[in-house]
């Protein structure tokens, strides 16, 4: 049994991981063309709804966790490329699975899980510098919670627990920056530092006596090296190293990126028949 659910965390812990093993493109303020898409085993699925407008999901997540996001451009600023970015994700499939008794059981199947709806709201940031690629993101995540959920519905894993988090807290704070760079022939690197908040305020001990307590935090650095050998063909693989503060403590985690052969499908214009010509 704890071998079974050592390898079920395993395996949710490799769904997060990624589902941010992306290309640069598909998580900085750059826009996919109008009616273009793009799709891969370890990528999001990618369409160019307007010149302006894409719309994205992870499809290796989908099935537990359903989630589609909208990034809109907007005006340039200070140089850099800008666009607005909002998601949505929906994770009561996945507490629903994980909710049991026995073999595969993370959450007590005494504990109600009502529906929830996450909401993102981001706004990115993104620049060519003398080569390298950066992209700054700064957003709020709200958690909606139809009904009453009892605060020991969560999953005390890195990665995990601080994005599932703010359905017990109601809201949290993201930022982060990202820098992408080419390197010798077909390598090139990719290095980021993010910072998930989830502000909270302690149960006063009276009416008048109120402690600010600081909030649950995850610090988050990442490396990645890929190898490409085509446009539609990388090797990827890498670190991340995660620094978190959770109910029972602080803790800090390496997870590597076993190496992962990337094959998607090729950027191609869309031409609908009997409506295009």
């Amino acid at each position: 049994m704890k071998v079974f659910q050592r390898v079920l965390k395993f395996i949710i812990l490799i769904s997060f991981l990624c589902s941010e093993s992306r290309s640069w493109n598909s998580h900085s303020a750059n826009i996919l063309e109008k009616g273009r898409w793009e799709m891969g085993l370890f990528q999001p699925f990618r369409y160019g709804y307007s010149e302006k407008i894409e719309y994205s999901t992870h499809p290796l997540v989908f099935f537990v966790i359903p989630n589609v996001s909208i990034k809109k451009a907007e005006s340039d600023m200070w140089g850099f490329n800008s666009a607005s970015q909002f998601s949505l994700t929906y994770p009561t499939p996945m507490l629903n699975m994980l909710s049991r008794k026995g073999i595969g059981g993370l959450i007590d199947p005494n504990l109600d899980i009502p529906p929830m709806l996450g909401l993102s709201f981001a706004w990115l940031m993104s620049k060519s510098v003398s080569g390298i690629d950066l992209t700054i993101t700064n957003g709020v995540d709200f958690g909606l919670v139809y009904g009453s959920m009892d605060k020991r519905v969560s999953i005390d894993l890195p990665l995990i627990y601080h994005r599932l988090g703010v359905f017990s807290n109601g809201w949290g704070f993201q930022t982060g920056l990202d820098i992408q760079k080419p390197l010798y022939k077909n390598f090139s690197i990719l290095v980021d530092l993010d910072l998930l908040l989830l502000p909270r305020i302690a149960d006063a001990k009276s009416n008048s006596d109120f402690k600010y307590l600081r909030g649950y935090y995850s610090m988050e650095h990442k490396l990645l090296v890929s190898w490409s050998k085509s446009e539609n063909f990388r090797l990827t693989t890498g670190y991340k190293i995660i620094n978190a503060e959770f109910p029972f403590g602080n803790q800090t985690r390496l997870l590597p990126y076993l190496p992962l052969i990337e094959k998607w499908v090729p950027i191609i214009e869309l031409q609908w028949a009997g409506f295009t010509k």
